[in-house]
């Protein structure tokens, strides 16, 4: 008899718009955080875990953050991390970027950018366990625009050495995302969020 998996949420999916964030050119995670990189956004609402309920190797957690993208013409690059950061801009561990991702000008346009995170391997050393990521960034216009929808690739290019022991701030915990504009202007406003165990 095959294996029965049962999927289901790791923590409350986010139903309220939070607040825009207006990265001007700097990097910046959408989902917020604090010093310890176990609060916030990003732990809320895309939650991993750790220490003694760490992932069991093979196991595959799929995560999806949204919403509306007030976009300028000019480039936006996107980055996936392993833990929430220890601030806006910095913190975590890079699991991959996108594709530089050439935008185009709208108002109330959309953002999407989700995909699938496999541990391959859990140490209880920090920073020792391995994890690989693969995803999509899908930007658009609105619905009235003629713009065309934009999908991207995102995602590791070798097994990434992330923390799971919840020792290195900023590192455990939770997922976030990233995005770096190469023009002032834009503003992302997550409207959905969530993470869920596949196996």
């Amino acid at each position: 008899m095959a294996r029965q998996y049962f999927n289901g949420l790791l923590g409350d999916s986010l139903i309220t718009p939070i607040a825009g964030v207006s990265p001007g050119t700097t990097a910046t995670f959408l989902l917020s955080n604090i010093a310890a990189g176990t609060g916030g956004q990003s732990a809320k609402f895309l939650p991993l875990p750790y220490g003694q309920n760490a992932p069991s190797p093979g196991q595959v957690f799929h995560m999806c953050v949204g919403g509306l993208f007030t976009s300028v013409a000019g480039t936006f690059i996107f980055n996936v991390f392993h833990g929430s950061g220890t601030s806006a801009t910095g913190g975590g561990t890079a699991l991959g970027a996108s594709q530089t991702i050439t935008g185009l000008a709208y108002t109330s346009g959309f953002f999407r950018v989700e995909g699938d995170l496999i541990y391959r391997s859990i140490s209880e050393v920090a920073g020792a366990s391995t994890a690989w990521f693969n995803g999509t960034v899908i930007t658009g216009g609105p619905a009235a625009n003629t713009n065309a929808g934009q999908v991207y690739v995102l995602g590791s290019t070798a097994a990434v050495n992330v923390d799971t022991t919840g020792q290195t701030a900023g590192a455990f915990g939770a997922m976030n995302v990233f995005v770096t504009p190469g023009t002032t202007g834009s503003t992302f406003t997550p409207e959905y969020a969530y993470i869920y165990s596949m196996n």
